[in-house]
């Protein structure tokens, strides 16, 4: 346990200094401003109208690869370097893997939420925070009522991203096991946007005829199928944790055979 809690330090420390974290957040923001139009320029009434919209374009999908790029490279990076030797001698190789899957998982939340965010205060300088017709919406169906309805909007807005986040840090986990055998960085970045694209086609016909299957419904704080934020967002981080586990045993099996 030591060592790997000595493992999440460094990682942290790294993540903070380096300068892709603090060039994901902007970027994030603004793809979802060339996102959130209905075709003819219109991004809704309010900066939640906007927000909302912004999910539904096809340009939203490019803000799961910039999720990643802040240390989904990060095991290529040091196998490239004999770096990895050095730090799993110094511990074992399980505490540096699920360190390692841990903190992509946590740095690309941290990313989408921030983006999010940040869209959301570049919206409200030009729009009202809320308008009648989807601030009722949410309300009466959406998550995290209560901050909207206190007035909280820039919560309403980290939480929002945060959720979505969580699958950004999953579809990050995954493109930092898919590095393990793909020696192209932009290969890699590319991963988020297809994985996401296969759980959107090809889930269809499948696991997603289930609700809370289904991750535009689990990721997604506009729909609320448990009628519990609580339930809601333990659902959500649930399945992150899954795929912690999943990708974090996947990953120490090849880095074996890596090294």
């Amino acid at each position: 346990m030591k060592k790997r809690q000595a493992y999440v330090r460094i990682e942290f420390g790294r993540v903070f200094c380096k300068k892709e974290f603090y060039f994901s957040v902007p970027g994030i923001a603004i793809i979802l401003f060339l996102s959130a139009n209905d075709g003819m320029g219109n991004m809704g009434d309010s900066a939640l109208a906007a927000v909302l919209l912004s999910s539904y374009d096809a340009g939203f999908l490019i803000a799961f690869s910039l999720a990643a790029i802040p240390y989904a490279t990060a095991f290529t990076d040091e196998l490239e370097y004999n770096y990895a030797k050095y730090l799993i001698i110094r511990g074992n190789l399980k505490s540096y893997v699920f360190s390692k899957m841990l903190v992509i998982f946590i740095s690309s939340v941290l990313a989408m939420g921030f983006g999010i965010a940040c869209f959301g205060i570049c919206c409200a300088a030009g729009l009202p925070w809320v308008d009648e017709g989807i601030g009722e919406y949410i309300l009466q169906f959406g998550g995290y009522r209560y901050f909207l309805a206190h007035g909280h909007y820039l919560l309403w807005f980290l939480l929002y991203g945060i959720q979505w986040g969580i699958l950004a840090g999953i579809l990050s986990m995954a493109a930092a096991f898919c590095s393990l055998f793909l020696p192209n960085k932009l290969l890699v970045y590319s991963v988020p946007v297809l994985l996401y694209q296969i759980l959107t086609e090809f889930g269809a016909d499948n696991f997603r005829r289930i609700a809370a299957f289904d991750p535009h419904v689990i990721f997604d704080a506009r729909y609320n199928i448990w009628n519990s934020d609580i339930k809601m967002f333990t659902w959500a981080l649930g399945a992150g944790g899954a795929a912690w586990l999943l990708f974090g045993l996947a990953g120490m099996r090849q880095l074996k055979r890596r090294m």
